[in-house]
């Protein structure tokens, strides 16, 4: 065979290997045809075609580990409703999971990836306030959607071009939430033991303000790092000056231990802390013990009233009525409203979907908290407005949540029982 009767074409591997085809001289027209359309814009079309790739940015190791699964099973509980219900723009919509194993470093390493590689339109989960902080800028730079669950509250600071979405309560409003839930238990002197993170550490002066505010009195506060080998020093420190309670900023790992520590010593302060540490869906409990947990204070904002979306959210995941997954409620709403999103502006492009995040929870129409039914409302050019999992929340124009409740609970043999309701 000669030369002129054979085509040579490359290869789409990475490794750039060359791929020889045979051909006939009658065939080479039609050959040069299907390389156009092989390496021009029929691709485009095809991805146009196929499904819509989110990701998901979780803490499947690290200092979140204990919430990454529920993360990922909320999310694929989400894309499931979605896609059964017909999926986007007649699109299916396809999960991107990644672990940012609760470090910025990793977090920016595998949102490049998840970006450059897998072409994702958004990126939800980021539970670490520092992840979140770290893959802000990128996100925006590439015009990708970022939604998260930190609640560090330079997360939505500046213009964020309607990119970036908080689906949690900030530190402040959750720091003033503590106080609250103090005064309302009757605390008159509280100290402080607060894990050096950008979240925890939000949370304090807002607390702070609030509780004196109402008349009460904080005794000291102790920061910590995460790790430690003994918490003993800090323990004793704050606990020995007999507070009627001591605000706890940490996560699970960091309040286990000092829980176990303040009862191995007798103290008798009351312990307040995070739902994501204290509650962690019986975790904490299991970490401790009951006798150790008995008594400790948490809130969080939760689904504590009736939810059709997080009735439905449990329904899928196949847990009962009345449990507690905090996080896991968060990233289904995140989810669902992308995916709301996207259907309202015609559009996979995030600077343009993005901007619809408010007008889907925030207008007056009849409220929907089924998914299914939100979309095909949105088809079917029905006004409404979709009611979270996590909470009948709406959007402030930075980002923020805004109408939040918190759920308040105490430990009372080795379960969480609903105190009542904190705003």
């Amino acid at each position: 065979m000669r030369l002129a009767d054979a085509v040579q074409l490359p290869a789409t591997c990475l490794e750039m290997t060359v791929l020889t085809i045979s051909l006939p001289r009658r065939s080479l027209l039609a050959a040069s045809v299907a390389m156009v359309a092989a390496f021009a814009g029929p691709s485009i079309g095809l991805a146009q075609d196929g499904p819509v790739r989110i990701g998901l940015l979780a803490p499947l190791t690290g200092t979140g580990g204990p919430y990454g699964q529920e993360e990922e099973q909320a999310a694929r509980a989400a894309v499931k409703i979605i896609n059964d219900a017909g999926g986007v723009l007649g699109r299916k919509l396809e999960l991107v999971v990644a672990d940012d194993e609760s470090q910025p470093t990793a977090g920016v390493a595998a949102a490049r990836k998840l970006i450059d590689v897998d072409k994702v339109v958004s990126i939800g989960g980021v539970w670490s306030s520092a992840v979140a902080l770290a893959i802000k800028p990128i996100a925006l730079e590439k015009g990708v959607l970022l939604s998260t669950v930190g609640s560090a509250d330079e997360i939505t600071d500046g213009d964020n071009k309607n990119l970036v979405w908080r689906f949690q309560t900030n530190g402040k409003s959750w720091g003033e939430g503590f106080a609250k839930a103090m005064v309302k238990d009757g605390v008159k002197s509280a100290s402080i033991l607060v894990l050096q993170t950008p979240f925890t550490l939000s949370t304090i002066q807002p607390f702070r303000k609030a509780f004196t505010d109402a008349g009460g009195k904080v005794l000291d506060e102790v920061n910590f790092n995460a790790g430690q080998p003994s918490y003993r020093t800090e323990v004793e420190r704050i606990f020995a000056k007999k507070p009627d309670a001591v605000f706890v900023a940490a996560y699970i790992n960091e309040l286990s231990a000092i829980a176990k520590e303040a009862f191995r010593s007798g103290y008798e302060s009351k312990i307040y802390a995070f739902g994501n540490a204290a509650g962690s869906n019986g975790q904490f409990v299991k970490n401790v013990g009951a006798n150790v947990a008995e008594g400790v204070v948490w809130t969080q904002q939760v689904p504590v009233g009736k939810s059709v979306s997080y009735s439905r959210y449990l329904k899928e995941i196949g847990k009962p009525e009345g449990t507690i997954m905090t996080f896991g409620a968060q990233v289904f709403d995140q989810i669902v409203l992308t995916a709301l999103a996207i259907e309202k502006a015609k559009s996979t492009d995030a600077t343009k979907f993005g901007g619809e995040f408010p007008s889907l929870v925030n207008s007056d129409g009849p409220s929907l908290g089924d998914p299914a039914e939100a979309l095909k409302a949105l088809r079917d050019g029905k006004p409404f407005r979709y009611a979270g999992a996590a909470s009948d929340f709406k959007f402030a124009k930075n980002g923020d949540q805004t109408n939040l409740s918190y759920g308040h609970f105490v430990i009372k043999s080795g379960e969480s029982k609903l105190l009542g309701e904190i705003r």
